[in-house]
């Protein structure tokens, strides 16, 4: 393991114990900890990172405890790849991924390399932006989160931009597109959550009047066109 990897596993294990400590409890007058299951992120390549981070911990009666924490390599997965394994939250840091090409680039004073990247970048945020969206359109995530990782894709884009680009125009020109996703997408989503609500209450409504008036399940069903099961359900949620 790297001198990285050594300070990582030993601040894993402080969390996982702070937790550990959060979480315990005692039973036949013994205390037990609990530790959380646990895994470290890395993005940027290093073939030296193992899939596993290790570290010996050794009693002063000398039994030995191996604690292990699982590695996730960032650079081995796709955008596709985090859609299918539901690592949303994840999705806008592909544009990270960029950097390390970047430094190469910079080092060189590649300036032909740093604008190829520079399109590159702002065509994957796009890509980014978008599938977060289908993501919202299909429930997979909420409004809130769908600001988020919009939002993730703007600060990730000034940063490459302030560190390597010194596009003036990339940053407005990309603000202007997660806009243009977020606040139609998110006012239509609010508007239909809005109508369905007033449905359902509309429907309740009609159905208590109706059964205030002495009519039956079936009569009720029949006169509004509402299905009987969901007269029952009404009845059920409410009179109950």
């Amino acid at each position: 393991q790297t001198k990285n990897d050594n300070t990582m596993v030993i601040r894993m294990f402080e969390y996982g114990f702070k937790k550990a400590k959060e979480n315990s409890n005692i039973d036949n007058s013994m205390r037990t900890l609990y530790f959380p299951k646990q895994k470290v992120i890395f993005f940027e390549e290093n073939k030296n990172i193992e899939d596993l981070l290790n570290l010996k911990i050794i009693f002063p009666n000398n039994q030995e405890v191996i604690y292990c924490v699982d590695v996730i390599k960032y650079w081995e997965f796709t955008e596709e790849e985090l859609i299918k394994r539901k690592m949303y939250p994840l999705i806008p840091l592909q544009l990270f991924s960029l950097r390390k090409e970047l430094e190469v680039a910079q080092k060189k004073n590649d300036i032909l390399k740093i604008q190829q990247l520079s399109v590159i970048a702002k065509n994957l945020a796009t890509k980014l932006a978008n599938e977060s969206k289908e993501l919202f359109c299909e429930n997979e995530i909420l409004g809130e989160d769908f600001h988020k990782m919009l939002l993730a894709i703007q600060n990730l884009i000034e940063y490459l931009n302030r560190n390597y680009f010194n596009d003036d125009k990339l940053e407005e020109e990309v603000i202007t597109m997660t806009k243009s996703l977020y606040d139609p997408e998110v006012e239509k989503k609010g508007i239909e959550k809005g109508i369905e609500q007033g449905i359902e209450q509309n429907q309740v409504e009609i159905v208590l009047n109706m059964l205030g008036e002495g009519l039956d399940e079936a009569t009720i069903s029949k006169f509004t066109k509402i299905d009987i099961e969901k007269v029952k359900e009404i009845i059920k949620k409410h009179l109950n």
